[in-house]
């Protein structure tokens, strides 16, 4: 090839990918769907019969208009750090820094309950500052209930948020449901899988509002990825990967061990329930994740919010079959759930699998930097890379783009497109650094909205609030929950049992 050839190549590739710079992210959210794609002038056709991305997603600002609608009265059943973390999302927390973008979600901290007398003193605190509120006066103190049956049976309260240890979410929602209580209730739904047909059950006719709490529904970038699926960037897709790496104590839950709690402020029967019983220790209470008596492993903490991504995706529905395997490798405590863990999800009325792999001990590998949330997506045209942001890369022996690669409009296995929320108005774009391929490889907590970060929880929280109020369909239903744990307590039965588990669609069970 001479230079003048090599020339126009390159040229002809950079009006290429300019074009598909200028490709909006289109759409819902109360922002409109728009008629008409901008392209580059110079390659409308090519772009419009290779990357048909018109009605995608846009970000909306109608979430920074304050609440409409009656004062809701909250009460929130755990305090501890997910328990915190859903209070600052809604505003209570006595620093004054929020973002503006965050409305007034008209809303008082009723009712607090948690069996660690501290814990409780804390969020009560909390429940007089509302940062979301301007310029108001403190708000009342909330309510400390000892007991969870207790704040269920006031009629001061309207709504609750179950933020507590797994092993309690099945009685707790279903209490809950039975006392008109709407719900907020965090994952996975249940510690076994019995227990997600009671719940099912307890919610059947039931006029509440339940919101399941994986915040990252409201994630821009799945959204986009399932429009840019369904329009076969990818080609056929057939292996769907999903992972966790963590190499940390913290990261492997041992947490707080070398706090100073008093015992006697801890009601430790009552939080242990039902289960049996063992001495309090700062490991079971503060890292009951490490315990079956407690929790479904990593399969309900861990690979749960990588599947309900990949649902979001996919609509994928429960697996026909799960095979998982792993063990005890690094953390030699007291936990018994595993820290080293694998798993096969079989869907072969899709043509493909989902694995999952996780480590507790070491370091990520290949592209994945350590712990970022990155899905892999396999076509046979080309792959996505998705977490907070889309990264498309295309294939050496893709068919699709054979002719273009030949033309050198496309360079095999390099980036190609990304989606970049809260740059360049969250267009589809071409990778022009290294900082931006590391930018687009990570990011679970936020979102963006109108070209700003945004707290996904918070977005979560008021969709939740605004069900109740306007009784819009949620994002988080029990049906996404339904799918959620069983896929994930599959997985835990499967490791647990050292066999392959399966799923009777005909009569909605595992076996």
């Amino acid at each position: 090839m001479n230079d003048e050839k090599k020339e126009n190549n390159k040229l002809q590739r950079r009006d290429f990918l300019t074009g598909l710079a200028t490709i909006p992210v289109l759409g819902l959210f109360g922002a409109g769907l728009l008629n008409q794609i901008l392209y580059n002038k110079n390659r409308d056709e090519l772009l419009k019969s290779d990357f048909n991305l018109g009605d995608l997603i846009s970000e909306s600002d109608e979430y920074q208009n304050d609440t409409e609608g009656d004062l809701l009265r909250i009460g929130i059943i755990g305090t501890g750090s997910r328990g915190m973390n859903l209070l600052e999302s809604l505003g209570f927390t006595n620093t004054r820094t929020k973002n503006k973008l965050y409305g007034n979600l008209k809303i008082q901290l009723a009712g607090v309950c948690d069996v660690y007398d501290d814990a409780a003193e804390e969020a009560i605190m909390l429940s007089k500052y509302n940062s979301f509120v301007k310029n108001s006066d403190e708000f009342p103190r909330a309510k400390r209930y000892k007991n969870y049956l207790d704040m269920l049976s006031d009629k001061e309260i309207d709504a609750v948020i179950i933020a507590t240890p797994d092993h309690w979410h099945a009685k707790m929602i279903i209490e809950s449901a039975n006392a008109g209580k709407h719900i907020f209730a965090e994952k996975c739904l249940t510690r076994t899988i019995e227990e997600v047909y009671q719940i099912k059950d307890a919610l059947k006719n039931k006029k509440i509002v339940f919101q399941y709490g994986h915040q990252n529904r409201q994630q821009l970038s799945y959204k986009v990825a399932r429009q840019m699926i369904m329009q076969n960037i990818l080609g056929k897709i057939t292996l769907l990967k999903t992972h966790t790496y963590r190499n940390t104590p913290q990261g492997a839950f041992i947490r707080h061990l070398d706090q100073k709690i008093d015992p006697d402020k801890v009601d430790w029967q009552q939080w242990l329930g039902d289960t049996p019983y063992y001495p309090f220790t700062p490991s079971r209470y503060f890292g009951w994740q490490k315990f079956f008596e407690y929790s479904g492993g990593l399969p309900a903490h861990m690979f749960s919010h990588e599947y309900d991504a990949i649902n979001q995706v996919f609509k994928l529905g429960i697996p026909k079959s799960v095979v998982a395997m792993g063990g005890i490798y690094y953390w030699k405590d007291d936990r018994n759930t595993p820290d080293v863990f694998q798993a096969s999800f079989e869907y072969p009325d899709r043509e493909l699998i989902l694995t999952y792999d996780a480590n507790l001990a070491n370091t990520s590998t290949g592209e994945y930097e350590r712990g970022a949330k990155v899905k892999e997506i396999v076509g046979n045209d080309a792959w996505m890379k998705l977490g907070l942001n889309i990264t498309i890369y295309p294939d050496k022996n893709s068919e699709k783009y054979k002719e273009k690669i030949k033309q050198g409009l496309v360079e095999p296995d390099s980036p190609l497109l990304s989606f970049i929320p809260g740059e360049n108005k969250s267009s589809v774009q071409t990778i022009t650094s290294a900082s931006k391929k590391l930018y687009a490889s990570s990011g679970l907590v936020s979102t963006y909205r109108n070209g700003k970060e945004v707290d996904v929880t918070y977005l979560h929280l008021r969709e939740w609030l605004e069900g109740i109020r306007k009784g819009i369909v949620v994002s988080g239903t029990f049906q996404t929950a339904f799918e959620d744990a069983i896929t994930c307590h599959m997985a835990t039965k499967s490791y647990l049992e050292k066999r392959r588990v399966e799923w009777d669609p005909v009569n909605q069970k595992v076996i």
